[in-house]
């Protein structure tokens, strides 16, 4: 089992990976059968195919996401819970909405569930 730690360490890459647009090193920190639901309430995708074609969408629709955390990591067991803030280029305005992400993560410190907690009704102008 990961430690605390090491689950704290996914939850940076994870970070920095969507914020470099890094979406092969994204995709590697999802085990072969993870799943995405961002945001909770909607589809869920299963697999790394499913996982690339989320980050594409998500991708098309901003051409820019920096990922910021907004607190500390919340670890249980093999689950972490974080607040952060994405910032987004939409359409040449930057906009950010208050997130909790939460991760299951399996003994090899690979992501097997992400839910994101958001409310596209809350983004709001960035005015950072």
């Amino acid at each position: 089992m990961p430690s605390p730690e090491e689950i704290r360490a996914v939850v940076t890459r994870y970070l920095e990976a969507m914020s470099a647009g890094d979406k092969e090193g994204y995709v590697a920190l999802f085990a072969p059968d993870a799943t995405i639901e961002d945001p909770v309430g909607t589809d869920v995708h299963r697999g790394h195919d499913e996982i690339r074609a989320f980050w594409d969408m998500v991708h098309t629709l901003s051409s820019s996401i920096t990922l910021m955390p907004t607190g500390p990591a919340r670890v249980a067991g093999r689950e972490v819970a974080f607040p952060m803030q994405a910032i987004s280029d939409v359409g040449g305005s930057k906009v950010v909405v208050d997130i909790i992400d939460v991760f299951a993560l399996d003994d090899e410190g690979r992501i097997t569930s992400m839910r994101a907690f958001w409310d596209p009704a809350e983004m709001r102008p960035y005015e950072g």
